[in-house]
């Protein structure tokens, strides 16, 4: 019988060592000038990293610096070292901080308190004659925020601006007629958003707004977020009247 005191290895050959596992912590930060663990992402540049996987990769993720440094005995650990950036920060081992994505800033944007068009018409008191002009205009209500004003957040520790890009307006005229332009309209006689009606009756006009939006971080570039939304503004009575010309003896 064979006595057995272990694994069989070949004769003259050392039994296999398992390879040393250097054990390294693992962060992240946003890829921002000069950006290292620990300080804030609010640098020249930051906006530019939210958008750089989206535009280069196709990937709605945030490009971001990858840092590592080694955990020695007795909780000692060295200096961190950047290994390199990624659009795939969920990759990165360990717990990595979170990170501002540009779903967060679309979120934050879509929920913006948009200013609600106010629509106003020429002739005055939401009466008007048939084949006459009337000229529409928009104007923006103190309630929300109107194109460009600038409206700050905090996501997920950090300071983003946001702000509302007037795109183009839709007038609807009641009567089956729209438009869509750029042009706030204006009232008589320079106004370039007019329509004349050809029945008596009455109608239901309105006008809807299509935003875009713009972020920025730390006093950087805009950059543009993602998609519009549409806002309706309330919508107003107007009478189309007839006007008859007859005979006075004077």
């Amino acid at each position: 019988m064979f006595e057995k005191k272990g694994a069989w290895k070949p004769e003259g050959r050392p039994a296999p060592k398992k390879p040393k596992v250097v054990p390294y912590e693992y962060t992240t930060t946003m890829a921002c000038m000069g950006a290292r663990p620990g300080q804030a992402s609010g640098e020249l540049g930051c906006s530019q990293a939210m958008s750089y996987c989206q535009t280069t990769v196709n990937r709605p993720s945030t490009y971001t610096r990858v840092f590592r440094r080694l955990l020695g005995p007795n909780n000692q650990k060295s200096a961190w070292e950047q290994v390199g950036d990624t659009c795939w920060p969920e990759k990165v081992p360990g717990k990595s901080r979170p990170q501002l994505t540009m779903a967060m800033i679309k979120e934050a944007w879509t929920h913006t308190p948009f200013a609600k068009p106010t629509l106003s018409m020429q002739p005055v008191g939401n009466r008007t004659l048939v084949t006459l002009p009337t000229y529409f205009q928009v104007s923006w209500p103190a309630a929300g925020n109107e194109p460009d004003e600038v409206r700050s957040v905090t996501l997920v520790g950090q300071r983003v601006e946001i702000r509302p890009r007037f795109k183009q307006v839709r007038y609807t005229f009641g009567d089956g007629a729209s438009m869509t332009t750029q042009s706030l309209g204006g009232p008589y006689p320079t106004g370039d958003v007019t329509h004349a009606y050809a029945g008596a009756g009455t109608v239901t006009a309105g006008s809807t707004v299509t935003y875009g939006g713009q972020f920025r971080l730390g006093g950087g570039a805009w950059v543009d977020v993602p998609g519009t939304i549409d806002i309706a503004g309330p919508s107003q009575q107007l009478q189309v009247l007839t006007a008859k010309n007859r005979l006075v003896n004077q």
